[in-house]
Order: structure tokens, then sequence, then C-alpha cells
């Protein structure tokens, strides 16, 4: 078994790679990550067969979006999968702060939002730091922080978007 080996993912029709690789650091968890290593790290992975990559609005307050969308752009858009998440909404003065992000945007902070109309703004957001057309998995970020409105409202956004 190989980390690059590309194995189905689910029912969903998508071809992964063994071996997925989560952003949160690039994003600046726990420390400062530069643009030139942040780039470098994704250059590597893609170097080592590495088709998965996962984000989220949260993982540093859009940085990790952005550095991920910069990486894969100049990557044909079929040969990797795509995962981000929606629950938070990216703006000014947002006040769901998590001391985990050592340098995060000046000024901007996540705000919770599971209704229906949060999670399409999460998503054309995404879509925006990112610079792509499309991603290929959402998942709901945390949804045990509003569980009623996550289930009624943020689960119904996704089905009426997908499939991806």
């Amino acid at each position: 078994m190989r980390a690059d080996d590309l194995v189905p993912l689910g029912r969903t029709g998508l071809r992964v790679s063994r071996l997925g690789l989560g952003l949160a650091s690039l994003g600046g968890l726990f420390a400062p990550v530069p643009e030139e290593q942040a780039a470098a790290t994704l250059d590597r992975a893609w170097q080592l067969g590495v088709r998965l990559y996962d984000t989220a609005p949260v993982y540093g307050y859009g940085r990790s979006e952005t550095r991920t969308g910069v990486a894969l752009a100049t990557r044909p858009r079929d040969t990797f999968v795509l995962c981000t998440k929606v629950g938070r909404i990216i703006e000014p003065g947002g006040t769901d702060t998590q001391p985990i992000w050592a340098d995060p945007p000046p000024g901007v902070g996540p705000r919770l939002d599971y209704s229906y109309a949060g999670v399409l703004r999460c998503v054309e957001e995404s879509l925006e730091r990112l610079g792509l057309d499309r991603v290929d998995v959402l998942h709901v970020h945390d949804p045990d922080e509003d569980f009623t409105t996550a289930v009624f409202e943020a689960y119904r956004a996704l089905a009426d978007l997908g499939p991806f």
C-alpha cells in the first residue's frame, strides 16, 4: 500500500490519495507559517502524490483557503479533491475567535452561522478565497456548536447545493 495510491471516496465517485493533507497548519495553527513555507509544503505534498486537501474558512480566518487556492491554481482541477467546511463566516469583528491561531489577519474573525443563508454565503466566500470554481466535499464544521440549526438548515443547504 502506498500513500499516493488513488482509492474511491465512499460512493461519491471521487478518487483520492490514501493520504490527505489537512491544512489548518497553513493558517497558522499554533505558530505562524510564512507564505513561502506554506507554498513549499503544498508543492512537496503534490510531488509526493497527495491529491486530497482539507481546509476551512476558520483555519487562520481565511488564510488557509487563500494559500491553498494559490498553490492549487496551476494544477489541473480534475486531478485533486478539495474539501472545505461551512458553519463559520469570516467577517470584520467576528466574535468566535480562538487563541490557537498564531497570526490571524487583523480586524476579522469567525462568526458561527449554520443557517441556510449562512451556508450559501460561506461556500461563496470560500470559493472566492480559493479562487476556484468548486469544491468537491463540504463538511459542516463543529455542528455540535448549534446542532439544531446545523441539522435543520445547514444539512438542507448542502443537499440543495450538491452533489459535489
